[in-house]
């Protein structure tokens, strides 16, 4: 995660409705990458600290080993474990305990809050971009998507640039309003 992408996430995190619009505005065409990113991050941060602490633990544990019949299957165990961290990341659902065993709790249970707000949020933003007429969805998702500037889009429609540059701030705005009441106040 490179620092950009790092102050975005904080920035996402710490923001009202209008500056989380605005952030998912700027970064529309790699805002699911970004989320993406911040999601694998976070369940190796969890994996790590949760592996680094049982290791230290154990080694800490001086006791004589007993061997018993019951079969063990470390890497089966493990597999397990991974299934149930990235799971629970995906739904936000922290009560299975993947959180025990970890340095700083209370951070990643933020963190995994604040992947699912970009999620859900992203999906709004999305869906009203989708709801747009033909002209406008185009202007927009050009604009979006391709980073296009008003000129270029402007002389791809054969249009005037200020046309364009108006029509982009007009949509901007509508969405704004449309989209932000969605948004949960504080994350």
């Amino acid at each position: 995660m490179s620092k950009k992408d790092k102050e975005i996430f904080d920035s996402y995190a710490s923001g009202n409705p209008n500056q989380r619009f605005d952030l998912i505005y700027k970064n529309y065409h790699t805002f699911p990458k970004l989320i993406d990113s911040f999601e694998t991050g976070v369940f190796n941060m969890i994996l790590n600290e949760r592996e680094y602490n049982r290791r230290a633990k154990n080694k800490a544990d001086l006791g004589v080993r007993v061997q018993t019949s019951n079969k063990s299957d470390p890497t089966a165990k493990l597999a397990v474990e991974r299934v149930m961290i990235r799971e629970a990341i995906e739904k936000c659902d922290l009560d299975g305990g993947i959180l025990k065993d970890t340095d700083n709790p209370e951070m990643h249970r933020k963190n995994i809050w604040t992947i699912a707000m970009m999620r859900r949020e992203y999906e709004v933003f999305d869906s009203f971009l989708n709801t747009l007429d033909g002209r406008e969805y185009t202007i927009m998702t050009r604009h979006l998507n391709e980073k296009c500037t008003a000129a270029k889009i402007a002389e791809e429609l054969k249009i005037a640039d200020k046309t364009v540059s108006n029509q982009l701030s007009e949509i901007k705005c509508s969405l704004r309003e449309n989209i932000t009441p969605y948004f949960r106040e504080a994350i």
